[in-house]
Order: structure tokens, then C-alpha cells, then sequence
């Protein structure tokens, strides 16, 4: 695996040839300067395991200073024997996900919440893997927003019913602001299922939330 961003100015580090996690990679440390919070924030925007960049290259293409591009993971030195870390590098990062909010619908959740249930929640219930759920939000031919959960064909049958109902119970457990999505998208029919490859991104990645303005073709 690689782990980048255009905001950095390209690659943030690379993969670990005896990996801890499947996405385990060597940190730049020489080209990028990583802390994390480590607590809560008081406003509540930053996990503490959020990443916060600083730029340490002279040709970095913008001077961040503790910059959060969205992500946090699981950032620890340890000794793994690797090529990479015999150059030096000692950081790792690990369990790379984006912390930040996802409108959908109309109503904004937390990426985490939806990807938790993607990649585990409804694998466990109905098989296949991290990668063969999708979301894609779109317009109907009426205008009005509609949210397609894609499943791959290889997961096997399954009752699209049921597969509804349980995302819908899993991203409305709890009393708040979840509670109401659920209900809301539930009784409105915004969310439909459909049986197809997830689409993948033109570098290559299937998303897990693909954002679609305009009706679909």
C-alpha cells in the first residue's frame, strides 16, 4: 500500500514488507512532521488519533503547520526488521481512516460510522468483503435525492429487505441525531438496493461513499 495526499505534495509513506496491518506503511518522517492530538478537542472536530501534518521540505508546495487533512489512524514506532526501516524509517501507520463528516440525503454522519458498517457490519451479517458495499448518492428522475446501496454479486443472495433494514438499524443505534436518520430514510424509501459491482474511482479505489450530483444515467 501507499499512503499520499496532493496537500502534502504526493507520497506520505509506504508499505512495510512485514506489516502489522494490511495497510501498514512506513511514515516520511524526513518529509513530514506527524503528531496527534492524543485528547478529545473541545470542539469535538478532532479524534484523538486524528493525524496533524507539518511540512518540513523546503519544496513542500504549501507550509503546514499541524494541518489535519481529514484522517486519523494508529501512529507507533516499532522495529520490524523491513528494508525500510533500515533506512531510517521507524514510524508506522496503521488502520488509515477518514474522521470526517459525510452528507448524505441531506443529513451529514460521521464517515467512520458508515464505514464500520460497510466493511464490517453488514460482511458479518450477509458475507463478502470490505470492498463489496457501496453508497451512491444520487438524483431520482423527480429530482430528489436517493442513496443506492450497491452490492457486489459475488457476495452470494441475499434479501435486499433484510440487508436494508440492517444498515438502516446499524447507522441508527443510539437515541441522537443517528436515531432520527434511520427513521427518516426508513419511512421515506430513500435508501435502495441494488446488485452490481461497486464502482471503482479513476485512481482505482472503490469509495465507499461516492457523491453523484445531478440524476443518474
Amino acid at each position: 500500500p501507499q499512503y499520499g495526499a496532493s496537500e502534502v505534495g504526493g507520497t506520505i509513506g509506504h508499505g512495510c514488507l512485514a506489516p502489522a496491518e494490511a495497510d501498514d506503511i512506513h511514515l516520511f518522517d524526513d518529509l513530514h512532521a506527524v503528531i496527534q492530538p492524543e485528547d478529545p478537542t473541545t470542539d469535538g472536530n478532532l479524534p484523538p488519533t486524528a493525524l496533524l501534518f507539518s511540512s518540513l521540505r523546503p519544496t513542500a508546495p504549501f507550509v503546514l503547520l499541524n494541518v489535519s487533512l481529514g484522517d486519523q489512524a494508529i501512529l507507533a514506532r516499532r522495529n520490524c526488521g523491513c528494508p525500510l526501516e533500515r533506512l531510517g524509517w521507524m514510524t508506522h501507520v496503521k488502520a488509515i481512516r477518514s474522521y470526517e463528516k459525510l452528507t448524505s440525503g441531506g443529513i451529514r454522519l460521521f464517515d467512520a460510522d458508515l464505514i464500520g458498517v460497510l466493511e464490517k457490519t453488514l460482511p458479518a451479517r450477509f458475507g463478502g468483503g470490505p470492498t463489496d458495499f457501496q453508497l451512491i448518492e444520487d438524483e431520482g428522475e423527480d429530482g430528489q435525492p436517493r442513496l443506492r446501496l450497491v452490492v457486489d454479486p459475488a457476495v452470494g443472495p441475499l434479501d435486499a429487505r433484510s440487508l436494508a433494514d440492517a444498515f438502516l438499524a446499524a447507522i441508527s443505534a443510539g437515541s441522537g441525531a443517528e436515531r432520527v436518520v434511520g427513521l427518516l430514510w426508513r419511512d421515506s424509501g430513500f435508501l435502495r438496493v441494488e446488485r452490481r459491482r461497486p464502482e471503482v474511482s479513476p485512481g482505482g479505489k472503490i469509495l465507499h461513499l461516492v457523491p453523484r450530483r445531478g440524476p443518474a444515467r
